[in-house]
């Protein structure tokens, strides 16, 4: 079967066009925010070898999804050249708040319609074998019949009933921050599919063979004076014997093949696509129909909710991070995080000055990852070359120095206080230099919250007041050392950042 060239396609191309700038109302909003991606279609079809079309959309653009923001479009189908009709097509996305952090928002984006028709779609069937048929014959003196050209002409040329009755059809997407991580829930529903008149299940997949004609025949001996072309006359004699002696000819049925999936999900790359309904039918391997009912999108791979791991990766292009490294009992402990996406997989972490591997320790759910390692030999780890860079697939964390002249040893959350613990290491400045506290949030500046100066031992143990309604916050302290016992001149020293998270 092949029909891309033929008439009825070429303008089947054209009403879908019209049908495209035809839906009846779209109200974009304005509102939006970084972090969330939504969006939504109502319906997406293919019918024959015409383009695809989606005429109802919220917030969708093309290759990139967008920010979230506040849209809606809806509509029912105008009136047009297609076999297909529609009502209360609708297609919405939103963000609430529309503004602050994604910790804070709910993202949602949800499609659908009330109602769906096709007939009339221009399917050729199945053609009869009417070589047996007899041609142009006289079979009395100035009448003349053609059989095969009456039966032919019974033959219908394509399926013209009603092919497909969806009705009450909706998916939804939502987005929101829970226990620190982005959480997607997708749902839908569909109150009926009928399918040539066929009642179909709306809660699980079917894949079946469906008959788009019944099989039947055609008696010749049943052709009346008009299908013959000889209005009037009598069929009798030599007339009737003719159409007696012809064969019955047997009407083949033409086989679709349907597939029908309610409630598909799609996930990866940190988003959820949900639709109410995906259906195929096919004739000979070509498409008949294609269509999803009900596209709901929600990313959130950029999301922050306000956890450790994320407030350590939203200010960089890095998908993998060394928050710390440190000395400790002998050890070195070292403290990463990794886009959540990579949850479940090996880090490698490596010692830059042989180019060894250390450690493989496993990103958790929340993104961050711990190791300890073996300390490296004396005379390598006091110096430039004892750095530490973690990897995971092509993506790697900037070379973190071992040996620093400030560390934080310890950090503890109660309620709504931070304790940083940790030291100096002397030689101190003479006289001993403030050390000033600085705290972030999001990817703001940094801005002092405490000024002190430590003993002489160089150890310290403050407390803060966290960064109020905010889930997480970026530490970070700095005084002036001297290099030598013996010089006077001082030299800045700064401490990594250390992520708090008051949501735990």
């Amino acid at each position: 079967m092949s029909y891309p060239g033929s008439p009825r396609a070429i303008s089947l191309s054209v009403a879908l066009c019209l049908l495209t700038l035809g839906l009846s109302w779209a109200v974009p909003a304005t509102a939006s925010a970084q972090g969330y991606t939504c969006e939504a279609s109502a319906l997406g079809a293919t019918l024959g070898p015409s383009p695809r079309i989606e005429p109802i959309t919220a917030n969708k653009t093309q290759p990139a999804q967008p920010a979230c923001k506040a849209a809606a479009a809806g509509g029912n189908m105008p009136a047009s050249p297609l076999p297909i009709t529609g009502s209360l097509l609708s297609a919405t996305t939103d963000l609430q708040p529309p503004t602050g952090s994604p910790s804070a928002q709910t993202a949602t984006a949800a499609a659908g319609l009330g109602e769906l028709r096709i007939a009339g779609l221009p399917i050729p069937l199945e053609r009869p074998d009417l070589s047996g048929l007899p041609g142009p014959q006289t079979p009395i003196p100035g009448v003349t019949i053609d059989i095969r050209s009456a039966v032919e002409a019974l033959v219908p040329d394509s399926f013209s009933a009603e092919l497909l009755n969806l009705r009450a059809l909706r998916a939804q997407v939502t987005g929101r921050c829970v226990n620190g991580s982005p959480q997607l829930t997708g749902t839908s529903s569909v109150l009926g599919i009928s399918v040539l008149g066929k009642e179909l299940p709306v809660d699980r997949a079917v894949s079946q063979t469906v008959s788009l004609a019944d099989t039947s025949s055609i008696d010749p001996s049943n052709l009346t004076p008009q299908q013959l072309g000889i209005p009037g006359l009598i069929i009798t004699g030599p007339i009737k014997d003719a159409l007696d002696q012809a064969p019955a000819i047997s009407i083949p049925a033409t086989v679709a093949q349907l597939k029908v999936t309610p409630g598909r999900k799609i996930e990866g790359g940190g988003k959820l696509t949900q639709h109410a309904l995906d259906l195929t039918l096919t004739v000979g391997g070509q498409n008949v129909v294609d269509l999803t009912v009900g596209e709901a999108t929600v990313g959130a791979a950029q999301v922050n909710c306000g956890g450790v791991a994320d407030l350590a990766l939203q200010c960089t292009n890095r998908r993998i991070v060394l928050i710390d490294v440190v000395r400790s009992k002998g050890r070195v402990r070292l403290l990463g995080a990794a886009n959540r996406r990579f949850a479940g997989r090996k880090v490698t972490i490596r010692f830059t000055a042989t180019g060894k591997v250390v450690a493989r320790p496993v990103v958790r759910r929340t993104g961050l990852f711990t190791a300890t390692a073996k300390m490296p030999r004396k005379k390598v780890r006091a110096t430039n070359r004892a750095r530490y860079q973690a990897s995971i697939a092509k993506e790697k964390s900037l070379r973190l120095k071992l040996v620093r002249r400030m560390l934080v040893s310890e950090t503890d959350v109660r309620g709504s206080r931070v304790t940083i613990a940790g030291r100096v290491v002397r030689p101190l400045g003479a006289p001993i230099q403030t050390v000033i506290v600085k705290r972030r949030l999001s990817c703001g500046r940094y801005r002092v919250v405490k000024r002190f100066k430590p003993p002489a031992s160089g150890r310290f143990r403050i407390t803060v007041g966290g960064p109020g309604a905010q889930q997480a916050a970026a530490y970070r302290l700095q005084t002036r050392v001297r290099k030598f016992a013996t010089n006077p001149k001082l030299f800045p020293t700064f401490t990594l950042p250390r992520y708090v998270d008051l949501a735990q």
